[in-house]
C-alpha cells in the first residue's frame, strides 16, 4: 500500500502544445513517450463501492493488466491524497483474492455481493510523463492525459495535468503549478477521472453545499485549528463552483459568498496571532472575489423581494411599470452572473486557490514572528477560542448599549460585529458541543432581524443603478414596503437583543472548569 499525493489541473486541449514547451518540462531529468492507458472502472449498478469510499479499476497497458484499489481520500485545492493498492493480474476483471484483508468493504466477503460488481465506465487516454527535479531536492512526476471518459451510451473529453509528489513537501506541487500557470491557463481540478465517470454513468442533479460542521478537536493547537478552518472554507467555496458555473439555483452564489465571508472572518479572528501584514495578499484577492459574488447576490435578493411583493404591488402599480422593472432587474442579474462566471474561469481565481494551498502547506506566517507569538500559535485552541469569543462578545455588547436609541448606521455596524462573532462561534462549536450550537442560532436570529433593516438601503441602491426616477410610483411603493417591514421587525429585534444578553455565556463556563 502507498499514499498518493497529487495535484490535478484542467488544461484546455488547444493549450497543450504551449504546456509541452514550458521550460520546466524542457529541463526534465526523464521523459516517457506517450503511452495509451485504457482503464475500466468496476462497481455495482447502484455504486455501492463508491458509497463506501472505494474506487476499483483494471488498467490495460499493452498486454499488461494492473488492478488498483483506491480509498476516497481527500480532494481539496486540487490536492488529492488517498491510500492505494496496485498489483498485476492476468485477466481483464479484478482478482479480489489478491487484495489484503480489510482493503475491500466488509460486504464484499459475500460472494453474491461480489458478483454484482461489473464494469461501469472506461477512461481511454494518452499519457505523457515527465520527472522534474527541483532545486530543494523535491521530485515531481508530471503527466499530461488526453482522451475521453465513456460509458456505453455517452462520453466526455478528458484533458488534464497531474503533478504527483515523489519526494519533498506538498507545497512544491503548488509552487510548480503556479510557475506553469504564469504562461499556461490552468484550472484547479477537484474531481477525479472516476468522479466524472460515475457522474456520466448515473447523472445526478447539481446541488449547492452548505458549510457544515468544522471538526475541531480539543487537542489541536491554535495554528492547527486556523489551518483546518481555512481548508474547510476553501472546500465550501469549491463545492459550489459547479452550481454557479452550470446550475440555476441562486443559492450557489450565496454559498460561495458565505464561504469567503467565513474565510475572511477566520483571518479577522486570528488578527491577534497572525499580523495583518502577513495576510495582505490573501485579503486583497479574497475581497476581489467577494465583491463580485456580492453584486450578484444583491441582485438575487432584490429580485426575490420583488417576487414576494408581487401580490401587493399589482394592486398599486400598472402592469407596464412592473414588467419594465422586472426586465431591468433580470438584465442586471444576468450581467452579474456573467461577471461571476468569468471570474471563476479566470487565471486570477485559480492562482488564488493555488496560492492559498501553497500558503497553508508552507505556513509562511510563522516567519519572523517573535517567540511569544509562536508560543501562542502552538497553544491549545480551546484557550484561544475562549479568549477570542470573549473579545468579540465585549465588542458586540458595547456597540449594542442603549439599543433602542441606535441609528441605522450604528445598527449596521452592530450587525457586522454580530456576524463575525457568529462565524467564530460556529467555527469553535465542536469545542463546546452542548452549548455553542444554540448560542450560534440565537446570533443568527439577531443578525437576520438586523439584516431586514438594511434591505431598504440595498433596494434604494439597486433602483439607482437601474436608473429609476426618484418620483416613480414604483420607488414610492418600495419605500413604503420596506418602511412597513422595518416597523414590523423593530419590536422583534429588541426582543432578540434581550434574548442575546440573557443567554448563557458558554466559553466562560469552559474557562472556569
Amino acid at each position: 500500500m502507498s499514499i498518493e499525493t497529487e495535484l490535478k489541473l484542467h488544461i484546455a486541449s488547444e493549450k497543450t502544445d504551449r504546456f509541452r514547451q514550458h521550460p520546466l518540462l524542457q529541463s526534465a531529468i526523464h521523459t516517457h513517450a506517450p503511452q495509451r492507458l485504457y482503464n475500466t472502472y468496476f462497481d455495482t449498478p447502484d455504486h455501492a463501492l463508491l458509497q463506501q469510499g472505494v474506487g476499483l479499476r483494471v488498467r490495460c497497458i499493452g498486454d499488461k493488466r494492473l488492478q488498483t484499489l483506491k480509498t476516497a481520500g481527500s480532494g481539496l485545492g486540487g490536492l488529492h491524497q488517498r491510500q492505494e493498492w496496485e498489483m498485476e493480474i492476468v485477466e481483464d476483471t479484478p482478482d479480489y483474492s489478491l487484495f489484503p484483508e480489510g482493503a475491500l468493504p466488509a460486504w464484499c466477503s459475500d460472494k453474491k455481493n461480489l458478483e454484482q460488481i461489473q464494469p461501469l465506465f472506461v477512461t481511454d487516454f494518452m499519457r505523457t510523463t515527465w520527472l522534474i527535479a527541483m532545486k530543494d531536492g523535491s521530485k515531481i512526476e508530471m503527466v499530461l492525459d488526453q482522451g475521453e471518459i465513456k460509458t456505453q451510451t455517452a462520453s466526455i473529453p478528458l484533458s488534464e495535468i497531474e503533478l504527483e509528489l515523489k519526494a519533498g513537501s506538498p507545497e512544491t506541487l503548488y509552487q510548480v503549478a503556479l510557475t506553469l500557470q504564469k504562461t499556461v491557463p490552468l484550472k484547479i481540478e477537484n474531481k477525479s477521472k472516476a468522479a466524472y465517470g460515475y457522474a456520466l454513468h448515473k447523472p445526478i442533479p447539481l446541488t449547492y453545499r452548505k458549510a457544515g460542521i468544522v471538526a475541531l478537536t480539543s487537542d489541536m493547537t491554535s495554528e492547527q485549528a486556523f489551518i483546518h478552518i481555512l481548508w474547510h472554507c476553501l472546500s465550501h467555496l469549491q463545492a459550489n463552483e459547479d452550481m454557479v458555473l452550470y446550475g440555476e439555483d441562486i443559492e450557489g452564489v450565496h454559498q460561495m459568498r458565505v464561504a469567503l465571508r467565513r474565510l475572511r472572518s477566520c483571518l479577522s479572528l486570528y488578527n491577534t496571532l497572525i499580523p495583518k501584514k502577513k495576510l495582505l495578499k490573501l485579503r486583497t484577492e479574497v475581497k476581489w472575489l467577494t465583491q463580485i459574488l456580492g453584486i450578484a447576490r444583491d441582485w438575487d435578493v432584490f429580485a426575490l423581494s420583488l417576487q414576494e411583493m408581487q401580490p401587493f404591488y399589482k394592486k398599486s402599480l400598472s402592469s407596464n411599470e412592473l414588467l419594465d422593472l422586472q426586465v431591468k432587474v433580470a438584465n442586471f442579474q444576468t450581467c452579474a452572473y456573467v461577471t461571476v462566471r468569468d471570474a471563476l474561469h479566470s487565471s486570477r481565481y485559480n492562482r488564488l486557490l493555488l496560492w492559498l494551498g501553497k500558503w497553508l502547506t508552507q505556513r509562511r506566517w510563522r516567519r519572523k514572528l517573535q517567540d511569544n507569538a509562536l508560543q501562542r500559535l502552538d497553544s491549545p485552541v480551546s484557550d484561544f477560542a475562549s479568549q477570542i469569543l470573549e473579545l468579540h462578545y465585549q465588542r458586540v455588547y458595547q456597540q449594542g448599549k442603549n439599543f433602542a436609541q441606535l441609528n441605522s448606521e450604528q445598527l449596521h455596524n452592530l450587525r457586522i460585529s454580530i456576524k463575525k462573532m457568529g462565524y467564530g462561534t460556529r467555527f469553535f462549536t465542536e469545542l463546546y458541543p452542548q452549548q455553542a450550537a444554540r448560542y450560534a442560532k440565537n446570533l443568527s436570529r439577531l443578525q437576520d432581524e438586523l439584516g431586514i433593516l438594511n434591505d431598504a438601503n440595498v433596494a434604494s441602491h439597486k433602483l439607482n443603478q437601474i436608473g429609476l426616477n426618484k418620483n416613480a410610483s414604483v420607488r414610492h411603493f418600495l419605500n413604503g414596503w420596506y418602511a412597513h417591514q422595518q416597523s414590523a421587525h423593530l419590536a422583534r429585534l429588541e426582543t432578540a437583543w434581550q434574548a442575546f444578553l440573557e443567554q448563557n455565556i458558554f466559553w466562560r463556563n469552559n474557562t472556569d472548569e
